[in-house]
């Protein structure tokens, strides 16, 4: 997901799976996309954030799986 249009894949992606899942329960990510995700939003409304231990993106728990792609994220 490295490009110009970083954040608007990023969100294509995320609301593209509220849209075709019925009840999303997590945001799958892999770890170094989940950094770069951090470092991108840093300091704004939507950025990812600490809630009673997990951490929480779009309003879902991330889970960070190293074993995909590194340009991997979900909403399963």
């Amino acid at each position: 997901m490295e490009s110009v249009y970083f954040r608007e894949k990023l969100f294509a992606t995320v609301l593209y799976g509220f849209r075709t899942i019925k009840k999303p329960s997590a945001v799958t990510v892999h770890p170094e996309l989940m950094k770069q995700i951090r470092d991108q939003f840093k300091g704004t409304q939507i950025a990812p954030v600490s809630v009673g231990g997990k951490e929480m993106f779009f309003g879902l728990p991330v889970i960070e799986d190293a074993t995909k792609d590194k340009d991997y994220i979900a909403v399963s």
